[in-house]
């Protein structure tokens, strides 16, 4: 919710907007190194799961803006 209500003052105000992301969003590589293409493999549902997600939840949202 916060990336989205930031996102909404960047655009009001025409400001840049930086999202600092993680690897954590391509989960356990199994492929290394990774290139541009990999999509990663993620557990949705494992212990880190939720923040995994909310990361990659967060880049969309950006890259939608």
């Amino acid at each position: 919710l916060g990336t989205h209500v930031t996102l909404g003052i960047a655009k009001k105000h025409r400001a840049r907007f930086l999202l600092a992301s993680t690897s954590e969003v391509y989960g356990d590589p199994q492929v290394h190194p990774q290139p541009e293409d990999y999509w990663g493999n993620v557990n949705p549902v494992g212990p880190r799961g939720v923040y995994d997600e909310a990361k990659r939840f967060a880049e969309a949202m950006t890259m939608a803006y």
